[in-house]
């Protein structure tokens, strides 16, 4: 799949940003960036795929790139939905 947009920082990564499956389906949406923000290490993002599901963890080593468009990840949607929670 084409990715869309400008590659970013992860410390510019919005709540809410729409997250990508490999194929390009959305999977999901930004809760929270998890990173050591005095350290510069970036652990990866929770993520809910709706208003009242829990929070899952896609880890840094599973995202392709970061745009202003979304998050790309290399694993699919059903991969994806294998996540575990995250409990912050």
């Amino acid at each position: 799949m084409d990715k869309e947009g400008r590659p970013i920082a992860w410390r510019v990564l919005a709540k809410g940003a729409r997250i990508f499956a490999s194929s390009g389906d959305e999977v999901g949406r930004v809760s929270e960036v998890v990173a050591d923000d005095q350290k510069d290490i970036f652990s990866g993002i929770a993520f809910r795929t709706g208003l009242l599901s829990s929070q899952r963890f896609i880890p840094a080593d599973l995202i392709d790139s970061l745009t202003d468009e979304g998050v790309y990840l290399t694993i699919s949607e059903a991969e994806a939905a294998e996540l575990g929670d995250y409990a912050g």
